[in-house]
C-alpha cells in the first residue's frame, strides 16, 4: 500500500466528507491501494482526514459500461481531457486538524502538495501517525452497481 499526502480544495473535500464523492479522479495514480492523508487548501489550510483508495480504473473503460446512458458517455468524454484514472474512496475518516502553520513550525521544510506526494518512511508520516486523532464515524462506500450519475463528478 502506498502512503501519500493528497491535496483538495475545500469544496471538493466537503463532498468527500458528506459521502457524496465516492471516486478520486487524477491524471496519474498508483496501481496499488493508497492510504491518503488529506490536506485541504484555503480557507482550511490543514490536514484534516484520512482516506483509503482502491481499485484503480481507467475512466475510458466507463464508456462501455455506461454506454446505455448518452449523458454519462458525454460526461466521461469531457472528463478524460483532464483525468485518466479513478480510484474508489473505500473509506474516509475525519481527524483533528493540524494547521499549516503548525506543520511548518514542527516540520521544517514541509511543502503543501500541488496534487499529491508520497510520504512512506518520512518524518511527516511519523508526525501524522503520532499527532492525528480520528474523529467521528468512518464512512465506507460500496461499489456494487454504481449508477451513472455518481461517476465523473468532482
Amino acid at each position: 500500500m502506498r502512503v501519500m499526502l493528497l491535496s483538495f480544495k475545500a469544496d471538493v473535500f466537503d463532498r468527500v466528507k458528506s459521502g457524496e464523492k465516492i471516486y478520486e479522479h487524477r491524471r496519474v495514480f498508483p496501481d496499488e491501494p493508497v492510504k491518503a492523508y488529506l490536506y485541504v487548501s484555503t480557507p482550511v489550510k490543514s490536514i484534516v482526514g484520512i482516506m483509503r483508495l482502491e481499485n484503480k480504473v481507467k475512466i475510458e473503460s466507463w464508456k462501455e459500461k455506461y454506454s446505455y446512458d448518452q449523458a454519462a458517455v458525454t460526461k466521461i468524454e469531457n472528463y478524460i481531457n483532464k483525468h485518466t484514472v479513478a480510484m474508489e474512496i473505500t473509506e474516509f475518516q475525519m481527524t483533528n486538524a493540524i494547521p499549516l502553520e503548525q506543520l511548518r513550525e514542527e516540520l521544517p521544510g514541509f511543502v503543501v502538495p500541488q496534487m499529491y506526494y508520497y510520504i512512506e518512511e518520512s518524518d511527516l508520516l511519523k508526525y501524522l501517525e503520532t499527532n492525528l486523532v480520528p474523529t467521528g464515524d468512518v464512512i465506507k462506500h460500496s461499489f456494487v452497481n454504481i449508477p451513472a450519475d455518481l461517476i465523473c463528478t468532482h
